[in-house]
């Protein structure tokens, strides 16, 4: 994950006390149930990339040794699939 938890965590409290700000939203539950569902929600999102990445990395092994050789460009490949990927499933990074 490209956050820490610490990161997360401030993340999910930022998110609260903005909209705790707004007129017009009342929360259903304490501040800490809701900051707890909030970075649950965020490192859920955040884990689609790492999954995607790791999928990308499984299928590039097919290509191990083009690309060992030199025939393919790693950096290129991963790039290309992953955007790819992203538009298939109509992925939101």
């Amino acid at each position: 994950m490209k956050l820490s938890p610490e990161k997360v965590e401030q993340l999910a409290a930022n998110i609260v006390d903005g909209l705790a700000e707004v007129d017009g939203i009342l929360f259903m539950g304490n501040d800490s149930q809701i900051r707890l569902a909030i970075a649950e929600i965020v490192t859920d999102e955040l884990m689609v990339e790492e999954v995607l990445d790791a999928e990308i990395h499984k299928m590039l092994q097919a290509y191990k040794y083009e690309i060992t050789m030199g025939r393919l460009n790693y950096d290129e490949l991963f790039r290309k699939t992953r955007q790819r990927l992203i538009a298939e499933r109509k992925i939101v990074l």
